[in-house]
């Protein structure tokens, strides 16, 4: 039977399929690169907060109060608008229905300012209550100070609004770029802060310690990045040619979808922000944790999103308006060979990331918490890295499969997933924080989060299959025993090496790191390829000399033609 899933067309160009696969590796290599620049700045962000403010209680208190607008932004909107924007938009947007994605986007925006400047409002003016019930027992420079840094964060409600609406507009539109550098610009911004306050109030352990000019520092930098975070998208969004004028109306026949996906957006991240404030309570010197374990939390949690945010998001984002425009177009193969190519590329990928984290926790831990006193907590975000790394793999299936079941307008087996993952997180989270020594917080809260993130990745696996059928799956057994025993050999050489390596200083914990990594990335690949090979796996990266379609720029994930995939 002919080849014709894998054949060229007529002028020599690649066929359909491998055309899809680059440009939606183009996409994600764009992505990752960009979020990879912004990741770095990013650890530069937490490396100068550690020296600057520390693993004190005027950290915890800071990292504290500065996830509430995020919860309550999360909850009431965040979700939502995360889940419709981009399946409303992009089928319009690939068809060129200028006067749709106009009227749609205005819509969005007007409606998430108007729900979310009063809730502003609320916040501003029950800064009070709020504060002291997160902080119980905290002294009167304590709650004062956290008084003001909910205060003048509240904004940040809208301004959050703003730049999820605009960045799922930009994605719709394949303008990738905008979104992937804001966080960068953002923390530019909010390290120039941390830096004013090290140089101004350096060593200050206490809110007693801190002026009224530091506090204001660190309160107003802080909003300073969300402004510059969600406002940086007004300079893309102008390629666009979208223009924005106040409205209420959707388009008709917008409300109906839009109101399913609001509803299991909102529900899927309460659930997440339960957890959070699980975490939240936990980590309180109050709950008998140890001071700073909100930071050390924040520290290790940070490692552990930066390989989901390079190698995961990515892949997800640029298959986002694929999946969504094929699946309004009605092609169904489109959407199976899309979703499979990436899934596979992101278990690939996350393996590869969980073998590094675990052998380099040490390592990476020594860096983060080089500077000021945070390296008293070394140790901590060394474990709480590690027992958070095997998570990822079930976080990253949750990146690319909650959008391709939104993409299919089912958001409700999003909702199912995503809150019966959290709430096993959030149970975990108690229990072991209770079965485990005081000392040992960060790293049950680490284990737990790990436990729930797996039960959330195979509850996606199996709801997907049901929309999918299992065509998009097909080979994903071959690949897990292919990447199982790579990423444990993997891990266990790396973590090894990394032992045994001197890890004093920062410049030869980087050193290590380096060192380690390159052991794991190695031996990974080196049992991957024999071992995929011994299954017949199809993992992504060539393991054996295929026959390659016409290609002048292959990459990773270039289509290998063999038997599983003639028609």
């Amino acid at each position: 039977m002919p080849d014709t899933a894998a054949a060229p067309d007529d002028t020599g160009s690649p066929p359909p399929r491998a055309r899809r696969t680059r440009t939606l590796l183009g996409a994600a290599g764009l992505i990752a690169g960009l979020t990879v620049v912004a990741r770095i700045v990013g650890f530069g962000r937490i490396f100068v907060f550690a020296g600057a403010v520390g693993v004190t209680s005027v950290g915890n208190i800071y990292q504290a109060v500065n996830t509430i607008p995020n919860i309550v932004f999360e909850i009431v909107a965040g979700g939502a608008l995360a889940a419709v924007v981009v399946p409303l938009l992009a089928g319009a947007a690939d068809r060129g229905d200028r006067a749709t994605v106009d009227r749609i986007t205005s819509a969005l925006l007007t409606w998430a300012v108007l729900l979310l400047a009063p809730l502003a409002v609320v916040i501003a003016v029950a800064a009070g209550p709020i504060v002291d019930a997160l902080l119980p027992g905290a002294s009167a420079a304590d709650g004062e100070f956290g008084r003001l840094l909910l205060r003048i964060f509240a904004p940040q409600l809208v301004l959050y609004g703003v730049g999820i609406v605009l960045t799922g507009v930009l994605q719709a539109h394949r303008r990738f770029a905008g979104p992937a550098l804001a966080p960068l610009l953002s923390s530019v911004t909010v390290i120039a802060a941390y830096l004013v306050y090290g140089w101004t109030e350096g060593g200050a352990a206490t809110a007693s310690d801190v002026g009224l000019g530091g506090q204001l520092v660190l309160a107003v930098g802080t909003t300073l990045g969300v402004v510059v975070l969600s406002l940086s998208l007004l300079l893309p969004l102008r390629g666009t040619g979208v223009r924005i004028r106040p409205t209420l109306r959707f388009p008709a026949g917008v409300v109906g979808p839009a109101r399913r996906m609001v509803g299991s957006g909102v529900a899927t991240v309460a659930g997440q922000q339960v957890a959070l404030l699980v975490v939240l309570v936990l980590t309180q010197e109050s709950r008998s944790a140890p001071v700073g374990s909100l930071v050390v939390f924040t520290m290790a949690q940070t490692v552990f999103l930066l390989p989901w945010a390079v190698f995961a998001v990515p892949l997800a984002t640029s298959a986002y308006p694929r999946l969504a425009s094929a699946w309004e177009g009605s092609d169904r193969a489109g959407y199976r060979d899309t979703l499979r190519t990436t899934l596979h590329g992101t278990l690939v990928l996350c393996a590869l990331a969980t073998a590094a984290l675990i052998a380099g926790a040490g390592p990476i831990a020594a860096v983060v918490t080089a500077a000021g006193n945070a390296d008293a907590g070394r140790a901590a975000v060394a474990t709480g890295i590690a027992l958070f790394a095997p998570g990822l793999l079930g976080y990253g299936l949750f990146a690319l499969l909650s959008r391709a079941l939104y993409a299919a307008g089912r958001p409700w087996p999003v909702a199912t997933a995503v809150l019966g993952g959290w709430a096993v997180t959030a149970v975990a989270d108690v229990v072991l924080a209770f079965a485990l020594p005081a000392g040992d917080r960060v790293a049950a809260l680490a284990a737990g989060n790990t436990i729930g993130m797996t039960v959330l990745g195979v509850a996606l696996l199996v709801l997907t299959a049901r929309t999918a059928g299992t065509g998009a799956f097909r080979g994903l057994g071959r690949l897990a025993a292919a990447l199982v025993p790579a990423t444990v050999l993997a891990a266990t050489a790396g973590a090894w090496v990394a032992s045994v390596l001197p890890g004093a200083g920062v410049f030869a914990a980087l050193g290590a790191g380096v060192v380690t990594a390159i052991v794991v990335a190695g031996l990974f690949l080196a049992v991957l390829r024999p071992v995929g090979r011994l299954v017949g796996a199809e993992t992504g990266i060539p393991l054996r000399r295929p026959r390659r379609v016409v290609s002048d720029r292959p990459g990773m994930l270039d289509p290998i033609v063999d038997e599983g995939e003639k028609a």
